[in-house]
């Protein structure tokens, strides 16, 4: 998984959670996928096609085949449970509503185009030897591709297979890609899911009347649905809202739809309440794999460890890990397990070891000694002293526009605005210019006093946002997302 991020990345954006149907069917440990790769289709005994429509009439057949009779049976229960939770993945990450079909070992011409297409081969893993390999096959056309706004034909000539994914890899790595779109998801999300979306903010209280008042001013066409999958008591608090209100701007609108699909995000990433939220998780945990990757390019567990005993930061570090976390890092390693003798004590040492006996596969291992490397990196890192300089020169020295966008990604638009308060203006605009129109607005309103003016005379609010704000440009940093240079 580790390597060939762009096919889990589109495996994910399609059939997020076929690898447990297959799991389930097959008994296996899981799957393994292929990097991308270009070539003709070639169809084995079982296929089903599942197409992606736009509403310009255009369409993108997706072929998945195989010899495997249960492995199908498996992909076919999958897509007819999900069809509806693809066209939502797609359309969410496109912002535009697509429709999707399926058809199954049907004579088609589709099965025989000669047009350009990707090609990912799943092979499936058994704990066990088995009598043959399984796999499938995943065939992606090229023109799908323009779904994340990458361009794809150039006159005739199609970019290099190298130039896509890499444009596709950027896609992702944008967090504001990921935004659940507001406008499409009154457009596709289905009634039972929407209920469920608007009441598990509600019950979080960052869901409010005047939300969805707002809601219903920006969105006057999907008004009927937002009432009709909301009780008759919160429509009588929307009306009474609408009743106080006395002057709603295009502004405001534009504010409230941004909030709402950024705590959609920061939400969804760590609680997953709908379905889409359950992606966003896992493209999240894909993405991660990236810096994972390349940190234990850089070195191997074994060096980081040696370097860690050498800094005397074993103790500490280890001393923030739970149990857990240790035994799976050291898991199968028994030479480098010994040698935490010498930095803890003997009562935590088989504490440790209890946890030993539990099976653990290898990702759990990698991603268990990621955690141990990156409280060392954070410990080490020059950039701590940070903390100790003042804010107004921090932002002015170290950070530029594009640290504070992806800042603005890990910490929401309110914590920002609250670090910026009593920093000069122009420092502030200078900041938030490549922030989304949405986030500049509510975070100038809130600078302008417009906005939640106590937070003006509140020092203890102030300073604990800056200390968010350092914490994450130290983090972003250490997993090489951004680069600082003090």
């Amino acid at each position: 998984m580790f390597y060939n991020t762009a096919s889990y990345l589109i495996f994910y954006t399609l059939f997020y959670d076929l690898d447990n149907f297959i799991l389930r069917a097959c008994q296996c440990e899981g799957i393994a996928l292929s990097p991308w790769q270009e070539g003709n289709i070639t169809v084995k005994k079982y296929y089903a096609v599942v197409t992606c429509h736009k509403l310009s009439l255009q369409q993108y057949p997706i072929i998945i085949t195989t010899h495997s009779e249960d492995i199908f049976k498996a992909i076919k229960d999958y897509i007819q449970q999900n069809i509806s939770n693809i066209a939502l993945r797609i359309s969410l990450l496109s912002k535009k509503k697509l429709q999707v079909t399926s058809s199954f070992n049907e004579s088609t011409s589709i099965t025989q185009s000669d047009s350009a297409h990707i090609s990912i081969t799943a092979h499936i893993r058994y704990d066990t030897p088995h009598a043959m390999d399984d796999d499938f096959t995943i065939y992606i056309p090229l023109e799908f591709f323009t779904v994340f706004r990458i361009k794809v034909i150039n006159g005739s000539i199609h970019p290099s297979l190298n130039d896509i994914e890499s444009k596709f890899l950027e896609f992702f790595n944008d967090p504001y890609n990921l935004f659940p779109s507001l406008p499409t998801i009154l457009e596709t999300i289905e009634d039972n899911e929407f209920q469920k979306l608007i009441y598990f903010l509600l019950n979080e209280k960052i869901l409010t009347p005047y939300h969805m008042y707002l809601l219903t001013r920006a969105f006057p066409q999907h008004s009927l649905k937002i009432k009709y999958n909301i009780s008759s008591n919160l429509i009588s608090d929307i009306l009474q809202v609408g009743k106080t209100v006395q002057h709603i701007t295009a502004r405001d609108l534009i504010e409230a739809i941004y909030a709402f699909e950024e705590i959609l995000y920061l939400k969804l990433r760590t609680k997953q309440y709908f379905r889409f939220g359950n992606f966003i998780n896992q493209i999240t945990k894909v993405l991660q794999q990236i810096t994972i990757v390349s940190t234990f390019q850089k070195k191997t567990f074994e060096m980081w460890f040696s370097e860690i005993e050498q800094s005397g930061l074993m103790y500490s570090i280890l001393s923030h890990c739970d149990d857990v976390t240790v035994a799976s890092a050291f898991y199968h390693n028994t030479k480098l397990f010994q040698q935490l003798s010498q930095h803890l004590s003997y009562r935590r040492i088989n504490s440790i070891a209890s946890c030993l006996k539990n099976k653990c596969n290898y990702e759990h291992i990698i991603v268990s000694q990621y955690a141990i490397v990156q409280l060392y990196l954070e410990s080490i890192s020059h950039v701590n002293s940070l903390y100790t300089m003042p804010f107004n020169q921090l932002l002015k020295k170290y950070i530029d526009p594009q640290m504070m966008y992806y800042i603005l990604f890990e910490l929401g638009w309110f914590t920002i605005a609250t670090a910026l308060k009593q920093t000069p203006k122009k420092v502030v605009c200078d900041c938030i210019q490549k922030f989304p129109s949405g986030a500049q607005y509510c975070i100038m309103d809130v600078y302008e006093g417009v906005l939640n003016p106590n937070i003006l005379h509140d020092e203890i609010q102030i300073k604990k946002a800056r200390q968010l704000l350092i914490k994450s440009l130290i983090r972003l940093h250490c997993n090489g997302t951004i680069h600082l240079e003090v």
